[in-house]
């Protein structure tokens, strides 16, 4: 397997990507690619393995500059491990051959030739100048077929200005093994960027998609608003504290002598490979004002309610609603369902007014393993939303 080096990718494919495989990385106009190749050849690189890189849109010394800036990878790493095609490639094999035909068997020559005498694992390829040079079919025919080279893998990088219908043919013709596309989004989280997982050939895998930021030398998968939200004293805060890695919580002692959240739970956490950030409201109606502001670019909702307490169903009902919930992912948290008296499915289902496709979890919020269940079932349902 070839490892990507991105955490949540590598666990959605189990561990990596299979060798001797075709990969497309396809680029939304200005989504920059770079931490996504160069996160994959770092990774090939430690994993002592030789690569070729065909980049004939710069220089090899403006690759490795990029490279070492964004990784942070000692130089001496790659020194004698990557062979880099470059402009000066293309200008050369340009200057020789004058018709297309004899410029693209040289490049076909070129790059046969470097994956057998380096010994080469994984190529890496930006499509786009060469697309312009030989056509689309001809710029993927640069590609050495399995026949040729059996435990090559081939990681590709474009910049796709045909959407949905060029993703569609890559996999319908089956040109590429796995296809990823990069997109930016600025409607319901502000300048966020994700990437979808749109096929995968050597497996069933749904279709997901996932936000992730740029930081330090790495890519990381971020949720950055799960809302919990439930009814009073129905056990979000305890649920917050038994998800979170870190965490802030604002409340007081109400009259009963019971705690309860006058502001927000705030919690952190790392799962599944995603860095994920939770908000927690409060369940009294009188902050009801403030929640539609605290669901604003929610990307799902995790309702927890008693399980012993079917009176507190039309509040959840209520800030169902508030959340705009029918938009968003909603997972069901029965609390206290280790209790005397706890509610079965069917009647949580019929008292909340539930569709189907809603789950929902009988759960302890003291037991972390029961509260990550449910944290996993959210990040299954907004991946694939």
């Amino acid at each position: 397997m070839i490892r990507t080096g991105i955490l949540g990718i590598d666990e959605m494919l189990g561990s990596g990507i299979p060798q001797g495989t075709r990969v497309v990385f396809s680029l939304e106009p200005g989504v920059d690619g770079r931490p996504f190749f160069f996160r994959i050849l770092q990774t090939v690189l430690d994993d002592g393995k030789n690569a070729l890189v065909i980049a004939p849109q710069t220089t090899e010394k403006a690759f490795f500059s990029d490279f070492y800036q964004l990784t942070g990878m000692d130089p001496g790493q790659a020194k004698g491990k990557v062979t880099i095609l470059d402009s000066s490639t293309r200008n050369r094999i340009n200057s020789v051959h004058r018709g297309q035909k004899s410029r693209l068997k040289a490049w076909k020559d070129c790059i046969r030739e470097t994956v057998e005498s380096r010994g080469v694992a994984v190529m890496f390829l930006y499509l786009d100048l060469l697309y312009e040079d030989f056509g689309f079919e001809g710029a993927l025919s640069l590609i050495p077929s399995k026949k040729e080279s059996p435990g090559l893998t081939t990681i590709v990088e474009h910049l796709n200005l045909e959407g949905d219908s060029l993703i569609s043919r890559f996999a319908s013709e089956s040109l590429f093994d796995m296809v990823i596309s990069v997109h930016s989004d600025i409607s319901s989280v502000p300048f966020f960027n994700f990437f979808t997982l749109e096929y995968v050939s050597w497996g069933r895998m749904p279709r997901r998609s996932v936000p992730y930021t740029f930081t330090g030398k790495n890519i990381r998968l971020y949720i950055p608003k799960i809302i919990v939200t439930g009814p009073p004293s129905s056990g979000k805060s305890t649920f917050i504290a038994n998800a979170s890695d870190t965490g802030l919580s604002a409340d007081r002692g109400d009259m009963d002598g019971f705690r309860t959240t006058v502001a927000m739970d705030l919690g952190w956490l790392h799962l599944k490979g995603f860095d994920i950030t939770i908000f927690g409201t409060p369940g009294q109606p009188r902050f009801d004002p403030i929640i539609t502001r605290i669901v604003k670019n929610a990307m799902g909702i995790i309702m927890v309610i008693d399980a012993t307490r079917p009176d507190t169903f039309p509040r959840a009902r209520e800030l169902l609603t508030l959340a705009y919930a029918a938009r968003i992912p909603v997972v069901i948290a029965m609390n206290k369902a280790d209790l005397p008296h706890s509610l079965d499915e069917h009647t949580v289902r019929e008292g909340l007014k539930l569709r189907d496709d809603v789950p929902i979890f009988f759960i302890s919020s003291l037991k972390r393993s029961d509260v990550h269940d449910v944290l996993e079932s959210m990040i299954d349902r907004i991946t694939r939303t």
